[in-house]
């Protein structure tokens, strides 16, 4: 996305007398106004396009309006019906006829087909979509006997028809338009408006700003209570907090742990604690991407890097940067679901203890220099990390901070590098960094987050390119293993092997918080269970249920034209840095796969 030079001067001066023609008071509502659900996100829309999606907000808004073959489950994540009935192997699981729903029409009208499932199943496998791909073993072929059957073939057993396959489901009749495109190309389609089979699509898209999904009038499943889905993105936290308490938002989503006492003392307000689906994350790097690639040759060495996790309080990171709301991080695999999660029994811990962190370092060599910064025996290199650090995870800056003052007492020194997720993706491309923090979120099955550090990942979903060929062979067995129990001691194995070698470490699993008016909106489906997400993370169903709480306060929120509170601090804050600022701001780099 390039900079887009604006002349701002005459602008401004028309803006301000447009806004103040904008009267404070709500009009009065019919009943012919549509209901509206208002979210408050603080990340932005970077792309409408499933196969590109990156963001937080990018998999909101493709779970609101996508289905997948087979769902999650509300409670345990467990394979459910989706737009298939059901999917059953044969004997030897080398094939699975799945069976689909009748009279599904997409958006636009069109009948949905069970060759639109094998359509966006052959793109991914033939675009090499790393997001998607690990789903299907190599060889992989489909059949569609009829509209309402879908056969999968596989060259090995395999149980990923039941994982279930985290693909959202593409109209064949739209993208087969884009199929021949090359992957850059493709992953660049704008999407807006959307043709799908959900309960809603998007039809506005104002990035940096808000967008907005409609109901859509084919959907197959129960009716929407909302006619409109109307996302609003806040760069400042306080700012949506406050939005939140004066009513103009229903619902606020990954909102800061610091915001939780004054969230939480307001009766009409009812805050959710989710359950950890991602993690705070500590990566190294060990070279390879590209030409710019330097990374710190110290870094290389497993001594340097254990005494680094062990210089780290994971405690305090909770305490200090989550203020409480998160757990402290160990393995790969965060807690959801909680089979696939390992517990490192404690003889295997790597402990908080930077004594014997400075011991360790002494030993291998790794002497202070006049400076007190350690000196690298095989390079007479300081040991200073260049450290990037995502400004725009919940939580990395601080601890971030934290990290400085901890390596500070084994003798490395650290230099932090605050970015914005589109600078994150470059320095992870050029692979020019020494250590970054970012985070990971992974999914109900372990396949895709084990994947991630596997060495044929390097320049796609590895974090560092770490290289080591007895994970490799652990990863590439337990993707064979259909037996789950069998399977979990192999997935065990992998995850072990990954925390003792310490290619990176989970810093922290931090609580999603997310916040809603009880007085505006009522009877959320959180997903999975009680302690889940509200805006939709896994499927669709919370966005089906959700309803307003009263006819009066609903019908008074979806028909307000005038500009809020927060609107009107934000437009007066924004004339004074719009008279020497021409640029717009730019949004997330597409920068992964292009």
């Amino acid at each position: 996305m390039n900079r887009t030079p604006r002349r701002l001067f005459a602008v401004v001066g028309i803006g301000v007398m447009l806004a103040l023609a904008v009267p404070l008071s709500s009009a009065s509502s019919t009943e012919d106004d549509p209901q509206i659900l208002r979210v408050g996100v603080p990340n932005d829309l970077t792309t409408a396009n499933p196969l590109s999606l990156r963001s937080g907000s990018d998999w909101n808004v493709a779970t609101i309006q996508y289905d997948m073959m087979l769902q999650f489950g509300n409670d345990d994540l467990s394979p459910q019906p989706g737009l298939a009935k059901e999917c059953v192997p044969n004997g030897d699981l080398t094939e699975w006829t799945c069976t689909f729903q009748e009279g599904v029409l997409w958006s636009d009208g069109e009948p949905f087909t069970a060759r639109d499932v094998a359509f966006t199943y052959e793109l991914v496998i033939n675009q090499e979509i790393s997001t998607y791909a690990q789903y299907f073993t190599e060889g992989t072929t489909f059949e569609t006997p009829d509209d309402t059957t879908l056969v999968w073939k596989s060259k090995m057993p395999t149980s990923q028809p039941e994982t279930p396959p985290w693909i959202y489901i593409l109209p064949e009749h739209v993208w087969s338009e884009y199929a021949d495109l090359d992957k850059a190309d493709l992953r660049a389609v704008e999407n807006v408006p959307s043709v799908t089979t959900g309960p809603f699509t998007l039809t506005e898209v104002d990035r940096g700003q808000n967008w907005t999904l409609t109901k859509n009038p084919n959907y197959w499943g129960d009716e929407p209570n909302y006619d409109e889905i109307r996302f609003q993105l806040f760069t400042n936290q306080d700012a949506m907090a406050q939005a939140l308490m004066n009513g103009d938002i229903d619902v606020a989503t990954n909102v800061e742990s610091a915001l939780l006492p004054s969230l939480e003392s307001d009766p009409n307000i009812t805050v959710q604690r989710n359950v950890s689906d991602w993690w705070l994350n500590l990566a190294f790097n060990f070279g390879g991407q590209g030409e710019d690639s330097d990374p710190l040759s110290a870094l290389q060495d497993k001594t340097v890097r254990t005494a680094i996790a062990m210089a780290i309080d994971k405690q305090g990171i909770v305490d200090k940067a989550y203020d409480g709301a998160a757990t402290p991080g160990t393995s790969l695999i965060r807690q959801v679901p909680e089979q696939w999660h390992y517990d490192v029994p404690e003889d295997e811990q790597i402990p908080y203890d930077p004594d014997a962190a400075n011991t360790l370092l002494d030993e291998a060599g790794y002497l202070r220099g006049d400076d007190d910064v350690r000196v690298d025996p095989a390079t007479g290199d300081r040991l200073v990390i260049r450290m990037p650090i995502s400004q725009e995870t919940a939580g990395a800056l601080p601890a971030g901070q934290l990290l400085v003052g901890y390596l500070d007492q084994i003798g490395i020194e650290v230099e932090i590098f605050p970015v914005n997720e589109g600078k994150m993706y470059s320095y992870w491309n050029a692979g020019d960094w020494d250590a970054y923090i970012w985070y990971w979120t992974g999914e109900p099955d372990p396949n895709y987050q084990l994947t991630t550090l596997m060495s044929n990942q390097c320049g796609e979903l590895s974090d560092g390119c770490w290289a080591n060929a007895d994970y490799d062979a652990l990863v590439e067995q337990q993707e064979t293993i259909i037996d789950p129990e069998e399977r979990q001691a192999v997935v065990q194995e992998a995850l072990a092997l990954s925390y003792a070698e310490v290619p990176s470490i989970a810093l922290a699993y931090p609580n999603n918080i997310e916040a809603y008016r009880n007085d505006q909106v009522t009877n959320f489906t959180p997903v999975p269970g009680d302690n889940g997400y509200l805006i939709p993370n896994y499927n669709n169903v919370g966005m089906v249920t959700v309803e307003p709480a009263s006819e009066s306060s609903s019908s008074a929120a979806g028909a307000s034209t005038g500009m809020p509170a927060w609107g009107w601090a934000a437009l007066i804050g924004g004339v004074g840095v719009a008279t020497f600022v021409f640029f717009r701001r730019r949004g997330r780099v597409d920068e992964e796969e292009g």
